[in-house]
Order: structure tokens, then C-alpha cells, then sequence
């Protein structure tokens, strides 16, 4: 099975059908600057150098603004709608230092080598998430930084579909929750987001990738990072770090300091 998504269908996912195109230039603009302002203390080279790979780059939003900054980027896609509307983006923006690829990333040469690898929430889409994680250090040049965002399966209200406890449930009772609600048929494809515990064991398997639960540089950027509520959960796990148990996302900060072993 591929390890980029679980399904891997024509479709635009059902949770992605509401939002109006201005929306998700503006978050993804956003997010893209996030991300950059996150992972520059950490990188060994100025990120006006750097060589960028997005793994499931969606439409390809972010994946143009990394290349309004870096060197180069290359954004894979294996959902085939996602990646036609990403490859339209890139070709739209001018930009000649993007690359989109519909592929998952079990297809990629792992002989290549980027500086910055992003993963932003998908690896709540992936089944196998030792492999993934896996490929994103194989992807990494010697002192490459990776940045993985991914919701926490303990937040009440499950990111995708705004209901509650959904991701506490098993899967049967998780699809029958889904269709009762008219939100959604099959919970699976966004069924894998990790538990803290679950996140800080698969982060330790990775004894080459120096690994951190970090805040984002900048809250205002996030979405609802003005609000109240954001504002104090920052504030919160900043001082007390046991708090990203119960985030609702994590954001991860890893830099390579060795080679990758062989994947058992």
C-alpha cells in the first residue's frame, strides 16, 4: 500500500468541498510563511538556498509560495484532481523553480537530497507512519530540516469534520458517526492522526533526526491565531510543555544529524 494517502481517488476529499478558492490561497500563503519563519533557526543554509520538497502538496498553494523564496521546490501529489490543480498553480505563478509530480512518495528517488522537507497535515492521511516518516529522513541532506504538522487525535473536535470525539472512535463506529451526521461516508483516509505518546514513540525510532514539539514563530499567522483561545494555548504549553497532550496540533521541528539507517 502507498503510504502518501490512503485513498488516492479522483474525488476532492469531502472535508476540502466547502472552501472558496480565495480562502485557501490566503491560508496557504499563510501557513507557507509559517513554516519558513519556523524552520529558519533551525536550517544549515539561508532558505533563499534552499531546495524544498512538499509531500502532499494538495493543490499546490504552499508549494508556490515556498518557490517565491527558495531555489527550488518539489511538490508530489498522488491524489490526481489535487495534483492537476497544483501543476495549473505552478504553471499560473510565472515561476520557474517548481516542479509538481503526481506520485507518492514510496516513488521517489531517495538518492535525492533537500534541505527542507515539508509534511503538512497529511501524515494524519497515512497509514504506515514509520515508513513515512522513514522517507522524509531518506529525503534529507546532511543537516536538512523536516517540518511536520499534524492534528492531535485527543482534540474533541476532529479537525476534517468539525464533530466531536470523532477520532476517538473506532472506525466502524467512526463511518456510521460520519454518514449520520451527512458530513462524510468513510472516516479511514483522516483516521490516523497520533496520540502525543503515539507522535513523541515514532519521532524516537528516528535516532538520526534531532526532533522538537515547537511553537510556531509566529501564532498571528496561524488560522485563529488572533483569537483568545489560541492566543492562550500558547501561552500555555509554553510554559508548561506537558500541554501538547491535549494541543490541538503538533508541530514538529527535526534536523538531520546522521545518516539514515536501512528501514526494518
Amino acid at each position: 500500500m502507498s503510504f502518501a494517502r490512503v485513498n488516492e481517488s479522483s474525488a476532492v476529499p469531502v472535508y476540502d468541498r466547502n472552501h472558496s478558492d480565495a480562502a485557501r490561497k490566503r491560508w496557504a500563503s499563510a501557513a507557507a510563511r509559517q513554516i519558513e519563519l519556523t524552520a529558519a533557526p533551525f536550517l544549515a543554509v539561508p532558505f533563499a538556498h534552499c531546495r524544498v520538497i512538499e509531500i502532499g502538496c494538495g493543490r499546490g498553494d504552499a508549494a508556490v509560495e515556498f518557490a517565491r523564496g527558495c531555489r527550488s521546490v518539489l511538490g508530489i501529489e498522488p491524489n490526481p484532481a489535487y495534483a492537476q490543480s497544483a501543476r495549473a498553480a505552478a504553471l499560473s505563478s510565472g515561476l520557474s523553480n517548481i516542479e509538481i509530480r503526481e506520485q507518492s512518495v514510496d516513488d521517489l528517488d531517495f538518492g535525492s537530497a533537500f534541505d527542507l522537507v515539508v509534511m503538512d497535515n497529511v501524515l494524519e492521511h497515512i497509514e504506515d507512519q514509520r515508513r513515512a516518516l522513514h522517507a522524509v529522513s531518506a529525503l534529507l541532506a546532511p543537516g536538512g530540516v523536516c517540518v511536520l504538522i499534524v492534528p492531535n487525535r485527543l482534540w474533541p473536535i476532529e479537525v476534517h469534520y468539525g464533530l466531536p470525539f470523532l477520532s476517538y472512535l473506532p472506525l466502524p463506529a467512526a463511518n456510521l458517526y460520519l454518514r449520520l451526521s451527512g458530513r462524510g461516508q468513510d472516516y479511514r483516509d483522516s483516521s490516523y492522526a497520533p496520540t502525543y505518546l503515539g507522535l513523541k514513540q515514532l519521532l524516537r525510532e528516528r535516532s538520526e533526526l534531532d526532533c522538537h514539539l515547537t511553537l510556531p514563530a509566529q501564532p498571528s499567522l496561524a488560522r485563529g491565531g488572533l483569537s483568545l483561545g489560541y492566543r492562550a494555548g500558547i501561552e500555555l504549553i509554553r510554559r508548561w510543555p506537558a500541554f501538547w497532550a491535549i494541543s490541538k496540533a503538533f508541530l514538529v521541528v527535526g534536523r538531520k544529524t546522521s545518516a539514515t539507517p536501512p528501514f526494518t
